[in-house]
């Protein structure tokens, strides 16, 4: 080989090395599915049982979750079984000695998950007899949320053979599982006959409903079991039973935490909606605005002082009778230097119903103001300068309306001067300046809406709702028409509650007196408002 030409061949491997790209091996797309059962011993549905053990093999490793509290057997044993992996098996011992020709079931529920990816198997579902023969009768439905009908998940449904009420207080259910994220549950191969059903939030995990707080649900009348056919799904068969959740109504008002956010302002809430409401001062007290929020379940005093000395006042909210003390207001540090932020020391104001041509122009404040006179506001409309006084009355004020009129597809802009508002608080306003353009009646539309009644005798509420505001809301007991006029263009929704009692809100409902929470129903499907259009529609309330 000639000598020059050994240099040129070097210099040409090392080019191509440089060029070269590294590239990992793929491990090809990534694993969604949980483990997949591939061999069960013995297999599920067997009768005669009369081991102790039971295998279950899947086509991956996995992981076994809190099978304590995510695996339920039904008939319930008195002491859980031993549960323990070996490969890609699982092996579940009983340590408990099982009841003569009984027919068991074991669901899995969010328990298990693959190895790698934590794929989790929603639902699985192992039954065996200790008998001759396996029950093959079923239950199926659902659990939703009385107040939103929402799917309820995780609910732990049970089922009672014997017809007393107090079972659910008491007792351990005949048969349990859970219901899945879409708030079904289905219970296969129990036995034939009428059951009493229920459904628990069990925060406690005792399957009792012997908390307060736990949400429960119920059917009024005994369910029955149906058979399933041999070869056929139970989705096919059955009537499905829908059962509503409701947390427990407290016989009165509880009060919580009383809460003091601002200089001057006390939040005084309730963990339920108040009726009446009246409060009695123990010693010196200072005068204060009052005001209760549209769910009336938190009632806001503003004092018209700062407290300097701890007050105390005796309240009473529908008979139940509280104490309680208001301390002076301590100030929220920023940035740990002491100063308080920008925001707290002004009055805050906010425009509203700006440019709508049905809704007055209106300022909401943060606190309370006091009375005033001849305040200035400026209102420029192209070559246009108008400037009106305006006064704030003495009485509670926290919005205030402006008389001020417009015309339609004008552009104004509304100025305001610092320091005319004056809070009780002792806070005033900076300037405002807002600047838009109105809107014309074909910006908007409107909507009739036919309320048919089931004639039973009840009240009802009728709600329009858009996106979380609701815009209106409406109490009737017949059939009837209601008009929305002057809506946003937009989607919107409709919800109809209960009215039993007749209170003019939703109540719950109580095991212990055989209430369930009032009903609510929603229209079957959103409504879009047009611009400049008008739409009709029907709303059957169902019996």
């Amino acid at each position: 080989m000639r000598r020059w030409l050994l240099p040129v061949l070097l210099a040409t491997v090392l080019l191509l090395a440089g060029c070269a790209k590294v590239v990992l091996p793929s491990g090809g797309p990534r694993d969604t599915e949980p483990p997949k059962m591939l061999k069960e011993d013995p297999p599920a549905g067997s009768v005669n049982f009369s081991d102790n053990q039971i295998k279950i093999t899947f086509d991956e490793f996995f992981t076994l979750n809190n099978p304590s509290e995510n695996v339920l057997i039904s008939p319930p044993l008195s002491s859980a079984p031993k549960y323990t992996t070996n490969g890609k098996s699982l092996i579940i011992k009983f340590t408990d000695t099982l009841q003569p020709h009984t027919t068991y079931n074991m669901v899995f529920s969010n328990c298990i998950k693959d190895f790698h990816e934590s794929n989790e198997l929603s639902y699985y579902h192992y039954s065996f007899s200790t008998g001759d023969i396996i029950d093959s009768f079923s239950i199926r439905g659902n659990v939703l949320d009385a107040v939103t009908l929402e799917s309820n998940k995780d609910f732990l449904v049970m089922l009672y053979l014997q017809d007393v009420d107090s079972l659910p207080l008491t007792t351990i259910p005949d048969y349990v599982t859970k219901s899945l994220a879409n708030g079904s549950f289905t219970f296969n191969n129990i036995a034939p006959g009428d059951y009493k059903l229920f459904a628990l939030k069990d925060i406690n995990a005792n399957m009792l409903y012997d908390l307060p707080n736990e949400q429960i649900a119920y059917a009024d009348k005994l369910v029955s079991a149906f058979p399933v056919p041999k070869n056929d799904s139970v989705t096919k068969v059955g009537e499905e039973v829908q059962i509503l959740s409701f947390e427990k109504s407290a016989e009165h008002p509880q009060l919580t935490r009383v809460e003091n956010p601002a200089l001057g302002t006390y939040i005084i809430p309730y963990k339920s909606p108040v009726t009446n409401f009246s409060a009695e001062a123990i010693g010196k007290t200072l005068p204060y605005f009052e005001s209760i929020n549209a769910n009336r379940d938190s009632i806001f005093w503003y004092m018209k002082e700062p407290l300097n000395d701890t007050l105390s006042f005796v309240l009473n909210a529908d008979g139940q009778s509280d104490t309680i003390y208001l301390k002076p207001y301590k100030a929220k540090t920023t940035g740990g230097r002491g100063s308080a932020s920008p925001q707290q020391n002004k009055l805050i104001v906010a425009t509203q119903n700006v440019g709508h041509r049905f809704k007055p122009l209106a300022l909401s404040f943060s606190y309370p103001i006091r009375p005033a006179d001849s305040i200035p506001v400026t209102l420029i409309c192209q070559k246009d300068t108008i400037v009106s006084k305006i006064s704030v009355p003495d009485t509670f004020v926290k919005r205030l309306e402006l008389p001020l009129s417009f015309e339609d597809k004008n552009n104004y802009i509304l100025i305001i001067p610092d320091s005319v508002f004056w809070g009780y608080n002792g806070k005033t306003n900076d300037s405002i300046k807002t600047q838009f353009e109105t809107h014309s009646v074909k910006d908007y539309g409107n909507l009739t809406m036919e309320y048919v009644c089931p004639g039973n005798g009840h009240h009802y509420i009728a709600q329009l709702w858009m996106d979380k505001k609701m815009i209106q809301e409406n109490i009737f007991s017949k059939t009837c028409k209601i008009e929305y006029l002057h809506l946003d263009p937009g989607n919107y929704r409709v919800k109809v509650i209960e009215d039993a009692n007749k209170n003019g809100r939703w109540d719950s409902g109580n095991y212990a007196l055989k209430q369930q929470a009032e009903r609510v129903w929603f229209f079957s499907h959103a409504i879009s408002i047009r611009a400049f259009w008008d739409s009709e529609e029907q709303f059957v309330i169902q019996k």
